[in-house]
């Protein structure tokens, strides 16, 4: 398969297309206006329904690239337009979060009890494998992994959201899932893994977030919506299932946002609130109260992304849990210090 073609042509569509999809979108009054909450960082009003470009060209691409997809291909397809629909909807006119969340755990089990999508095996770092297919439950006349479905199905709807609460600076979300869909890529292209369909789909979501960055890097003129955010979300959850990156790789690359979305709903929950509530409490606007810029910020964590994302990628298991639990301890320590600094900068203004 020529992967350079594939990438070029994604990259270069997306350039091309995101413009269009920016006028239309104001047309048609997919909008975001500063003035609807004091958390907004912009000014103006920019379009925000991104999601078109990426699901019309990952999938016209995929369908014209690909003439051979894997058997699960339908369960991929069904799901991430389930969520880039919603997505789109409230890109227009704002949804309830738990409709939003309600049409997330559909999708994702189409995607697993549907097409079998889905984590059955987890690697410990001393070799062992834990097998979540023992125990069982019986759903009309299939039997499922009870514990492999209920995982799998938590894996996708909470990938989906931690790709929407990164969602807060220009370029964030659509960078740092060029990162993971580029290692995903090279995983895929590994001789253990060896799945050329699984590495064409990462590469073409690679090229359309490279183009989309054009215009959503700061600064933006265009935002990627609930619609990119939540097909993004998917999209990477499945891919990493598909390829048998295992979890641990897509959490190394996605550590920051998936530990910034874990302490979000702990925050919110902690003080009564909606775990789908705004705040700007994520690190990236903590960054930006300790005094970094837009860009700062979003080059930091593209750093941190691709530097645990390599470590995965050439890592054997105890490499990677080492680098996780060093992870963990970087984003704490680094929350506290933060917070530490914002709170001596409020109080000395």
């Amino acid at each position: 398969m020529n992967y350079f073609i594939a990438f070029v042509a994604s990259l270069v569509l997306s350039l091309l297309a995101t413009p269009m999809i920016e006028k239309l979108a104001i047309r048609m009054g997919a909008i975001d206006d500063p003035k609807e909450s004091a958390r907004k960082i912009h000014k103006t009003i920019i379009p925000r329904a991104g999601g078109v470009v990426f699901f019309g060209l990952f999938f016209l691409l995929t369908l014209v690239l690909l003439p051979t997809r894997p058997a699960n291909f339908g369960g991929l397809f069904i799901a991430c337009a389930l969520v880039f629909g919603i997505g789109l909807w409230d890109d227009f006119q704002r949804v309830s979060p738990w409709i939003k969340l309600a049409v997330q755990m559909i999708a994702a089990v189409i995607a697993v009890v549907g097409f079998g999508i889905r984590v059955e095996v987890i690697s410990n770092p001393f070799g062992q494998q834990w097998d979540l297919t023992q125990l069982s439950f019986g759903l009309g006349q299939m039997v499922l992994p009870a514990i492999s479905v209920a995982f799998s199905v938590i894996w996708l709807v909470g990938m989906t959201n931690t790709i929407n609460f990164l969602d807060g600076l220009d370029g964030l979300a659509g960078g740092v899932s060029a990162v993971a869909a580029f290692i995903l890529f090279l995983v895929a292209l590994l001789p253990r893994i060896n799945q050329p369909e699984t590495a064409m789909m990462a590469i073409i979501l690679f090229g359309v977030c490279l183009g989309f960055l054009r215009s959503n890097f700061h600064p933006a003129s265009i935002f990627l919506g609930d619609s990119g955010a939540y097909f993004l979300g998917m999209l990477l959850g499945l891919l990493s299932i598909i390829s048998g990156a295992k979890l641990a790789t897509a959490l190394l690359v996605l550590g920051v946002p998936v530990l910034d979305a874990v302490w979000a709903v702990v925050r919110r929950l902690a003080t009564g609130k909606s775990p789908f509530s705004a705040d700007r409490g994520h690190i990236h606007h903590l960054l930006l109260d300790v005094g970094l810029s837009q860009k700062q910020a979003v080059l930091l964590i593209y750093a941190l992304a691709l530097v645990f994302g390599l470590v995965a990628l050439l890592g054997d298991g105890q490499t990677k849990v080492y680098a996780l639990s060093t992870l963990l301890l970087v984003v704490i320590a680094g929350v506290a210090g933060l917070l530490y600094i914002r709170r001596s900068k409020r109080s000395t203004d």
